[in-house]
């Protein structure tokens, strides 16, 4: 045990071990009762993380984070995050939030292109693990996603890896896509 001590304390010094960061409390998201909170907590996470940038979009006490994404090989396209209540309990106090994750493609489906569209994003749907992709009312590609914010919390990592994941789905299902449209 002492060398253990000896060694912690000798590797500290050097700078070559620190003791794990504690989270501080906005590091993490939590069941919040307001509509805002939460997403302003992942905004200066991703910019301070990431250097990512998102437009504040509000409406009332609610808060839209609006990211650009780039595209490459499709074209540019955004995620928006929201988060929202889903589940309270009888007084009415919110016991579960959910983080949504929308990546509106910016790709629109013709009423002629939308079968084959939609057989294409129904097999992508069966064999990918993740909420969904769907043709929206407008026609547009959306990729949908949600996390659950329990009691405990959760880790702000997540969210960054929802919005890799959503690009990486939208990278593979574009070429898909894109080969029964331009047929």
């Amino acid at each position: 045990m002492k060398k253990l001590i000896l060694f912690i304390a000798t590797a500290a010094s050097l700078g070559i071990w620190s003791a794990p960061r504690a989270l501080a409390s906005d590091e993490r998201l939590t069941v919040a009762q307001d509509e805002s909170s939460q997403e302003l907590i992942i905004e200066r996470y991703l910019k301070s993380s990431y250097g990512l940038v998102t437009a504040e979009q509000r409406k009332e006490d609610d808060l839209w984070l609006n990211m650009a994404m780039k595209g490459d090989p499709m074209p540019s396209y955004r995620i928006v995050i929201d988060t929202q209540p889903l589940n309270k309990d009888k007084s009415g106090r919110i016991t579960e939030r959910g983080v949504r994750f929308q990546a509106f493609t910016g790709v629109k489906v013709t009423e002629a292109q939308r079968p084959a569209v939609t057989k294409v994003i129904n097999d992508f749907n069966r064999d990918k693990v993740f909420s969904a992709v769907y043709v929206d009312t407008d026609g547009e590609i959306v990729l949908d996603w949600t996390l659950n914010i329990l009691e405990p919390g959760l880790d702000l990592a997540y969210v960054y890896d929802v919005l890799m994941r959503e690009d990486k789905l939208w990278r593979e299902l574009y070429p898909r896509v894109t080969k029964v449209t331009e047929d």
